[in-house]
C-alpha cells in the first residue's frame, strides 16, 4: 500500500503536532516500512529530507502566512490530486476537506473551540466537522479526546473513531551534574492562558519564604496572556528573585538535564489532549505534581501526583510543600518511569498506527 505522510501544515519542528508526527516517522523507519512518500512543509523540508533520505519527499506548494483556509486548501487537494497514494495519513488536519482521496487524520483535542474567538473559531467551527465527515477513520490520542468529539459532534460514526496513544520518546541518558546551582521546581509547556501558569505562579508567591527553591520555566508565549497577565504579577509581588524563564526552544540534553535535576515537576493545566510534559518528566524519574483536568489523568495512567480544584493556589502550594518534604521513593519513580516508557514506547505506537493506516 502506498501511503502519503501529510506534514504540509507542520511549520515547526518543535511544535507539539509535529514532534508527535516525527515519532511516528521515527517508528516507520525502524520497522522499515516502505512505500512511504512525505508531503512537507517548506519550513521543515531540509530536516526531514536529511533525517528520512530512504523516504521520497515533497515539497508543500501552499503557503501557511498568506494563503487563506480557502486558498490553500485547494491548492493542497490539485496537488495531492496528481500524488500516486492509497491513501493519506495526515497527523495535523488542517487541509483536507477537499481531497476525494481515502484519508485518514488525527485530531489531538478539541482545543480551538474553546481558546480562540472571533474569525479563527468562526473557521474551526466551519472546517472541523467538514474534516472529521471526509476522514475515512480517526485517530485520536486519548479517549477524552474520542468523547469529545462523540459529544460534539454526535453525527460522526463511532465506527470512524479509534484511540492510539502518543509516542513518548525520553533518551535514558543520567546527567551527572544539574544545570544549575540551585534547587528548583521545573515548569515546560507553552504559556497559553489555559495552561493555568498563574496559578503556579500565586502558589510560588504562597510558598517563596517556606522554601529555597526557584521556579524554573521553560515555555514561549504564546500570545498576550504572559507579558499583560503573568508579567505584572511577578513584578507586584516581587517574584523576579525566584523565577527562572527561558522563552526559547533548548536542546534535548538540556533539557533532559533540568528535568531530572528538578526537586519537582508541576503541571497545572486545564485542558490537554494528551500532555506529553508531565511523562516526559516522570519517565525521566522527576517526581511530578498535575491535575487530573481533561485528558491529564487518562494519559498519566493516574499514577502520578495531583491536586485539586486546578485552579486553587493554596491547594497546589500545600500539595508542593508536601512532595518537597515527602518525596516519593527511587523505588517508586523507577517503577512509574518503567510503566509509562513501555505505554508510549514509540517502536510499539508507530506499529499500531501503521496496522491502522493499510487496513481495508
Amino acid at each position: 500500500m502506498k501511503l502519503l505522510f501529510d506534514l504540509s501544515s507542520n511549520q515547526n519542528i518543535y511544535d507539539g503536532v509535529t514532534v508527535y508526527a516525527l515519532r511516528i516517522l521515527k517508528g516507520f523507519k525502524k520497522h522499515n516500512y516502505h512505500h512511504i512518500t512525505i508531503l512537507c512543509n517548506s519550513a521543515i523540508y531540509d530536516y526531514i529530507t536529511s533525517n528520512y533520505p530512504e523516504y521520497t519527499c515533497i515539497k508543500a506548494k501552499i503557503d501557511n502566512n498568506n494563503g487563506s483556509l480557502i486558498k490553500n486548501g485547494w491548492k493542497w487537494h490539485k496537488q495531492v490530486k496528481n500524488i500516486d497514494c492509497d491513501v493519506i495519513f495526515s497527523p495535523n488536519p488542517y487541509l483536507t476537506y477537499f481531497t476525494t482521496k481515502k484519508i485518514i487524520q488525527t485530531i489531538h483535542d478539541l482545543q480551538p473551540l474553546k481558546i480562540y474567538s472571533g474569525r479563527t473559531l468562526l473557521a474551526f467551527r466551519i472546517f472541523l466537522p467538514l474534516i472529521l465527515l471526509r476522514s475515512h477513520r480517526i485517530i485520536t490520542i486519548t479517549d477524552f479526546v474520542k468523547k469529545e468529539i462523540k459529544r460534539i459532534y454526535p453525527f460522526i460514526p463511532a465506527r470512524k473513531l479509534h484511540t492510539i496513544s502518543n509516542c513518548v520518546i525520553v533518551d535514558p541518558t543520567r546527567y551527572p551534574s544539574s544545570p544549575l546551582p540551585e534547587r528548583y521546581l521545573l515548569y515546560v509547556s507553552t504559556l497559553w492562558e489555559y495552561k493555568n501558569i498563574l496559578t503556579l505562579l500565586q502558589a510560588i508567591n504562597i510558598l517563596k519564604t517556606k522554601i529555597p527553591h526557584k521556579l524554573v520555566i521553560i515555555g514561549k508565549p504564546m500570545d498576550d496572556y504572559w507579558e499583560k497577565t503573568c508579567i505584572p504579577y511577578i513584578k507586584e509581588h516581587q517574584l523576579e528573585p525566584h523565577i527562572l524563564h527561558f522563552s526559547k526552544p533548548i536542546d534535548d540534553q538540556l533539557l533532559a538535564q533540568y528535568y531530572q535535576f528538578a526537586d519537582l515537576f508541576i503541571h497545572p493545566s486545564l485542558l490537554e489532549g494528551f500532555g506529553y510534559p508531565p511523562i516526559e518528566a516522570a519517565i525521566h524519574k522527576t517526581p511530578v505534581l498535575t491535575t487530573k483536568e481533561t485528558a491529564l489523568y487518562e494519559s498519566t495512567m493516574g499514577i502520578l501526583n495531583y491536586y485539586e480544584p486546578a485552579t486553587d493556589s493554596q491547594a497546589l502550594a500545600k500539595k508542593i510543600q508536601e512532595l518537597l518534604a515527602n518525596p516519593p521513593s527511587n523505588e517508586k519513580l523507577n517503577q512509574i518511569a518503567e510503566k509509562l516508557r513501555n505505554q508510549y514506547d514509540y517502536y510499539k505506537q508507530a506499529e499500531k498506527v501503521y496496522q491502522f493506516l493499510t487496513q481495508n
